[in-house]
């Protein structure tokens, strides 16, 4: 057996099997902390889409039908209440759709970073496992994606 390859009859075994916990360690947190970001990414695209879609809809149910019929309590309390509080509605529903749009954007980024952590720390563990690569190039790797994914692995 050559020693660039990893066998469990080298030396180091137990260094080895410390490295190897570790990585799988560090991919465990990464799948946790992106499959964390995926939920939060999927609950903003639905504010994305709902939020513009209720404030079209409102806008557009309130012009046809008429604010003060629409939210005939608000009108009653004040003249044009309910054409006031159809737009302060919409309003509320365009501002969740600027700042909903707004982290969607940076979520998007995580999560790409994230998925780029999983997939090298997938890979590495698989040549961990299969015994494909030397210790050498895994060390450098997973020094390499500890660096690149500080928030991911750490």
């Amino acid at each position: 057996m050559t020693s660039d390859k990893i066998t469990k009859t080298d030396k180091g075994i137990q260094n080895h099997d410390v490295f190897i916990s570790s990585v799988k360690a560090s991919l465990a947190k990464a799948k946790n902390r992106t499959d964390g970001i995926r939920r939060t990414d999927s609950q903003l695209f639905v504010a994305n889409v709902v939020s513009p879609a209720a404030a079209t809809l409102l806008a557009g149910l309130t012009a046809a039908v008429g604010g003060n019929q629409i939210f005939q309590q608000a009108a009653a309390q004040s003249n044009d209440g309910g054409w006031k509080f159809a737009c302060i509605l919409v309003a509320i529903f365009g501002f969740i759709a600027t700042v909903s749009s707004m982290f969607k954007k940076q979520f998007d980024d995580r999560l790409a970073q994230g998925n780029q952590c999983v997939g090298r720390l997938l890979s590495l563990d698989l040549a961990l496992t299969t015994g494909s690569s030397d210790w050498d190039y895994a060390a450098r790797e997973y020094g390499e994606i500890v660096k690149m994914f500080p928030e991911f692995v750490s």
